[in-house]
This record gives structure tokens, C-alpha cells and sequence, in this order.
């Protein structure tokens, strides 16, 4: 299964979908709060520079926020094991 880890603050209606999305494909993520851990703020500068939120990672690739997983998800490319082909863009 790929490893899914999610950036998140309180209050980001992104976030809240984000996580809606993956639940109800049965994908299992790791979240961090970076309000409840913002020791993970610099985890997350240190792994992209995009400040916004949610920031999503597949397998250590920088997938992008809500809009970039509901793309691979209506394209149908949400991992459903360990690959996941780069996302591109236009």
C-alpha cells in the first residue's frame, strides 16, 4: 500500500476534504497538524515550498493540495498499491 501523508491545519475546509476523499477510498494517511505539532512546519519547508494547506504526499512525492487529489482521484490514479505516476499538469 502507498504511504500517504497529509499537512493540516484547524479551520482548512480543504483539509477537511482531503481527508473526507481518502477516507471514503479506504485510503489509510498519516496526518500532521502543524497547530498541534509546529515542530512539523518545518518538516513540511523542508519538503516543498508551498505554504498552503492541505499538502499532500504519495510515496514522498509531492502531490499538492485538495485540488491535485481530486484530480487524481477523477482521473482515477489514486494508489491503490505502491505506484503512483507523477501528477502533471495542462
Amino acid at each position: 500500500m502507498a504511504t500517504i501523508e497529509i499537512y493540516t491545519r484547524p479551520g482548512c475546509g480543504y483539509c477537511s476534504h482531503a481527508r473526507h476523499l481518502l477516507r471514503d477510498k479506504g485510503l489509510p494517511f498519516v496526518e500532521y497538524d502543524v497547530y498541534q505539532n509546529p515542530q512539523q512546519v518545518y518538516a513540511l519547508r523542508g519538503r516543498t515550498d508551498k505554504r498552503t494547506y492541505p499538502q499532500i504526499f504519495i510515496n514522498d512525492l509531492s502531490v499538492g493540495g485538495f485540488e491535485e487529489l481530486l484530480a487524481l482521484e477523477k482521473q482515477n490514479r489514486l494508489p491503490v498499491n505502491d505506484r503512483l505516476e507523477p501528477y502533471k499538469t495542462g
